[in-house]
């Protein structure tokens, strides 16, 4: 679905898909003092190429920033890194809330050792 505003004029990036997702996510930084640094398992309800939406008990603020760990079929890798809240509403009465994050492009300099990560592991097999 893509969100448009009222005079027409497509407001999101990227375009959402509707995909079924495994998730693990973990606080890794916030501005609040008290915090639950547990690790959740919970499931996307859609995504796109710059971040997706899942389900959480846990109710986070804009701006927090969680580890994501997106996994399909149990197996296949989608994502794994920082991602930032955009926002987190309350889906129903003291239940869940659907958390949207955006993915956080790393350092140059982490890219830089992933691609070199990936060029080795590619001479290994």
């Amino acid at each position: 679905m893509v969100k448009k505003a009222k005079t027409g004029i497509e407001r999101r990036q990227y375009v959402r898909a509707k995909r079924v997702l495994s998730v693990e996510f973990k606080l890794k930084q916030t501005r609040r003092k008290s915090v639950d640094k547990s690790t959740y398992l919970s499931t996307t309800e859609d995504m796109s190429i710059g971040g997706i939406s899942f389900y959480s008990d846990q109710n986070y603020v804009a701006g927090d920033v969680l580890d994501i760990h997106v996994v399909m079929s149990g197996v296949l890798d989608i994502f794994h890194g920082p991602a930032k809240v955009v926002r987190c509403e309350p889906r129903k009465p003291g239940s869940l809330y659907l958390v949207a994050v955006k993915f956080i492009k790393p350092a140059k300099r982490q890219r830089r050792t992933a691609a070199t990560t990936r060029k080795t592991t590619k001479k290994r097999i």
